[in-house]
């Protein structure tokens, strides 16, 4: 802010005195500077157009020199009084039209029709053609041709040339109008007079229209060298934008191209001299050509005759180097260029239609998770009370194959439900530090029977690879599926897969791009790499590779990659495909890597014995099917049974040290077995409880927040399973 300075207390009567040092300093104009003032306020000012100054010029030195140059001069050459009259009234016409630019009134017409008749009114009374008269007539052709255009200027002209000839054949017939010169010294000073006149008049004029010219020419070469930097900025901004773009005539030209443009495309302005050109190399395909020629003109037009842009449109175009980029092209006309400019959106489109993919791919997998839990329900009911029943049975009874067949039958079953789950990422279900190279070279037997014996395998197995966590039988699996797969792709015409292990460092970049979709995060992954030299897969088999139950082969027989895919969810891997037809597949499926240590081969599992118990049991699940078929099994094994269907009715039922063992489902309405399970540990921190879920033991138990259960059972179990995992547990 400004502060005010010291200042001297004024009273309201006394008088500001200034001191000669405090006075401005002012320059009092000379005569000469006044004289001179209306004649630059006439020719020298900028707002007035060319046309204006120049009237207001000729006014003001046409009415001043007629009153006090013509006049006086007059006199002494004794013309009749009629001619003063007439040239002091045209003089005082000038100056009132002087005045009148100044409210900005411009009688141009008028002041051309009062040189006219006050011409002709002096021409006999200043010796006619004899006289200088005659001079002024050219004067007169000159305002008309600076002040009139178009029909006006023709009509002024025919008058002007009408009138002159008019004058000049009256005095030819008529000579004894003419009034004379006295002498010829008065003839002389008349001569001289309108010589000096028009030669005032004539410089007036060439001078107010040379200094307009150079002053239009001074603000045309500004005007073009403004044009010429904006040009020159323009270009480098062009030049230097991020996103591609070209610039082109109206005739087709191509002017130029950026270098966003080279890098993304390939092309420079050399490979590209027309438009045209540009269509052949970004469609080969004519019949694409034509198509996408049309559509694009079509969106041109449009705009030419509107607003003068062309909304983003998607277009596939081949750039330089045989690559299919998805473009966004947009343009705008701007005078007579085109601005067209290019964004690659082709990782926009696969990383959204990867997320497409893995979101339709969750949805199968929630669904299909959902029906393999109901479908483990009813198959634990079966196989529990099929148990039971086959207990029940005399040695040697006739229903004894038919039962055990109708056991192998649930045990198919239950088989179909864990790749449900390995669908839906929720099947991992022993997980341990494993070598990858190590378990590829234990199946290696087993992958050579399962494939064509006109099929070669060849392994490239690194060794000293970081461990990974997962469950050794899914991903033994996923091996089998896509050697298996391969050696269909190959067929009986014989050919080559290779699997090979190693370890791969991921970026953000390739993360983002190479894995979209994948929920991969940047890090070490142990790669496992199947590559094969087979028929290969077009884009459209791609999107539909991991479809449940899609096949190439005819029918779909199963789950086969789905389940696959379902299995690298549940360890967080990610899978890269690349495949050509006719040019072979090469799947990469990346696990992450572990500092933990691979455990060496598993040690053999004691069998369980056939004790019996004794306690009180409470069992809790939703589905009385398995409340029943639970508490049979628990009965036969000597137990006393209490039931619960959900984790209310168990809490309302639960006293410490009441019950030896609670077998507890975990997913129950009202209340789950994870809350009753938290609840009755805090009310008695002794009690032992065995979880039940169809899922695996990992993620059923991951919210309990670190409060462990004594002990897991996966359904659907038999009653042998369920024996064993009690003698493990009670005393």
């Amino acid at each position: 802010m400004l502060q005010p300075g010291p200042q001297r207390s004024i009273t309201p009567h006394e008088p500001s005195v200034q001191t000669p040092s405090e006075r401005p300093e002012t320059t009092r104009p000379t005569w000469r500077e006044r004289a001179l003032a209306p004649f630059r306020r006439a020719f020298e000012d900028e707002s007035a157009t060319i046309e204006q100054r120049m009237f207001r010029g000729l006014t003001l030195l046409g009415g001043l020199a007629a009153i006090f140059v013509v006049v006086p001069l007059n006199f002494p050459q004794s013309l009749p009084p009629f001619v003063n009259i007439a040239v002091f009234a045209f003089g005082a016409v000038c100056l009132l039209l002087h005045g009148a630019t100044h409210r900005g009134h411009y009688g141009k017409k008028l002041l051309f029709l009062l040189l006219m008749i006050t011409l002709d009114l002096i021409w006999f009374g200043n010796a006619g053609s004899q006289g200088s008269i005659g001079l002024f007539f050219f004067t007169a052709a000159m305002y008309l041709v600076i002040f009139f255009q178009g029909r006006t200027r023709w009509l002024m002209m025919g008058l002007h040339l009408a009138n002159g000839v008019s004058l000049l054949w009256f005095e030819h017939l008529h000579p004894d109008l003419v009034w004379a010169f006295p002498t010829a010294d008065a003839r002389f000073l008349d001569l001289v007079t309108g010589f000096v006149l028009c030669s005032l008049v004539c410089i007036l004029i060439l001078w107010v229209v040379l200094a307009a010219y150079h002053r239009e020419h001074e603000r045309l070469a500004a005007s073009l060298e403004a044009q010429r930097q904006n040009e020159a900025h323009f270009r480098a901004l062009v030049m230097h934008s991020p996103i591609a773009i070209a610039v082109s005539g109206s005739d087709g030209r191509l002017d130029y191209v950026n270098h966003q443009f080279e890098k993304v495309l390939g092309y420079s302005v050399a490979d590209l001299p027309s438009i045209d050109a540009w269509w052949e190399l970004a469609y080969p395909d004519p019949s694409l050509r034509e198509q996408a020629h049309h559509a694009w003109i079509v969106a041109c037009g449009r705009a030419a005759a509107t607003d003068g842009l062309v909304p983003p449109a998607e277009f596939p175009v081949r750039c330089r180097d045989g690559r299919t980029a998805q473009l966004e092209i947009q343009a705008a006309l701007i005078g007579d260029r085109w601005l067209t400019m290019f964004t690659d959106i082709s990782d926009r489109r696969r990383n959204e239609e990867a997320m497409r993919q893995a979101q339709k791919l969750e949805s199968l997998g929630v669904l299909a998770g959902g029906i393999a839990h109901d479908f483990n329900n009813l198959l634990s009911a079966m196989l529990g009370n099929l148990d039971l029943a086959q207990m029940k049975l005399p040695p040697g009874a006739s229903s004894a194959p038919y039962l055990a067949n109708m056991e192998a039958t649930i045990q198919k079953a239950a088989g179909l439900t864990r790749q449900m789950l390995a669908y839906s990422g929720r099947g991992r279900f022993v997980v341990e530090p494993l070598d990858l190279s190590r378990m590829v070279a234990e199946i290696t037997h087993l992958l050579t029977v399962s494939i064509s014996k006109m099929v070669r395998l060849e392994y490239e197995l690194a060794e000293g690879l970081p461990a990974l966590e997962g469950d050794a039988a899914q991903i033994q699996q996923v091996v089998m599926n896509l050697v298996t797969n391969a050696s269909e792709a190959i067929g009986e015409e014989g050919g080559t897969i290779r699997v090979g292990t190693s370890l791969r460092l991921v970026s953000r970049q390739e993360a983002d791009i190479a894995f979209a979709g994948q929920n991969l995060h940047p890090g070490r992954y142990v790669q496992l790499r199947v590559e094969d030299t087979g028929c290969g897969m077009t884009p459209e088999v791609l999107e539909r590779l991991f479809d449940p139950f899609f096949s190439t082969k005819g029918s779909g027989r199963g789950l086969g990659l789905s389940a696959m895919l379902g299995i690298l969810r549940g360890h967080g891997a990610g899978i890269e495909i690349q495949s050509e037809p006719g040019r072979g597949s090469t799947f990469r499926v990346l696990f992450p890597a572990t500092e933990a240590t691979a455990a060496g081969a598993p040690a053999p599992v004691a069998s369980a014995s056939g004790g019996r118990f004794a306690g009180r049991v409470l069992v809790v699940d939703d589905e009385a099917d398995l409340r029943f078929s639970y508490g049979s099994m628990l009965q036969h094994l000597g137990f006393q049974v209490s039931a619960a269907r959900d984790g209310f009715e168990a809490l309302e039922r639960f006293e410490p040290g009441r019950f030896a063992l609670v077998f507890m489902d975990l997913t129950m309405p009202r209340m789950g077995g994870q809350e009753a399970f938290l609840q009755m540990k805090a009310r008695d921190p002794e009690v032992k409880v065995v979880l039940v879920s169809g899922y695996n033991e990992r993620e059923a138990i991951e919210s309990l927040r670190g409060v462990q259960p004594t002990a897991f059972i996966q359904k659907p179990f038999s009653l042998k399973v369920l024996t064993a995992v009690l003698e493990s547990v009670l005393p």
